[in-house]
């Protein structure tokens, strides 16, 4: 992984880290306030210096990035133009809900109610690493995503 030392506001040292990939999945429960326990097997991959998140809608589910890794998202998804009007709701819808999350003492972070309310989540947390995004789902949008018996993974040995 790449590191970038850079000096913050404050004369604090910040490290960004690139090329970090979250893999696994791990289980959680909401709390009466509607916090999450951020999963430590994710958690000891990001300084503690960059304990803050940026949460988004994604297909029935929550995506979870570092900031950082969100704003480069963005720009990405606003190169491929302003004439697709597909693409342009997507921006909008993203820009509109988008909220950034910090995590507290108790490695917990709040799932807003809008977004909390968008991904169907009452009460059992599901958290899949993929790459630079942890997607935090519900147990019933998450099962497609556990191995089955039935996989079939014929084929890409050459990955």
């Amino acid at each position: 992984m790449e590191k970038n030392v850079i000096l913050g506001s404050k004369g604090e040292k910040i490290i960004y880290i690139y090329g970090m990939s979250f893999q696994g999945n791990e289980t959680a429960v909401l709390d009466g306030n509607g916090r999450v326990p951020f999963p430590l097997s994710f958690r000891k991959l990001v300084p503690n210096n960059e304990r803050e998140f940026c949460i988004s809608p994604g297909d029935k589910c929550l995506h979870l990035r570092r900031v950082c890794d969100y704003e480069d998202w963005v720009l990405k998804l606003k190169q491929l133009g302003n004439s697709d009007a597909d693409n342009i709701k997507r921006v909008k819808i993203l820009s509109r809900t988008a909220r950034v999350v910090l995590d507290d003492k108790q490695n917990r972070f709040l799932l807003p109610k809008e977004l909390k309310d968008w991904a169907e989540i009452d009460k059992e947390v599901v958290f899949l690493g993929i790459g630079d995004v942890v997607i935090i789902s519900n147990t019933e949008n998450a099962a497609p995503y556990a191995l089955n018996k039935d996989d079939d993974f014929k084929g890409m040995e050459w990955l």
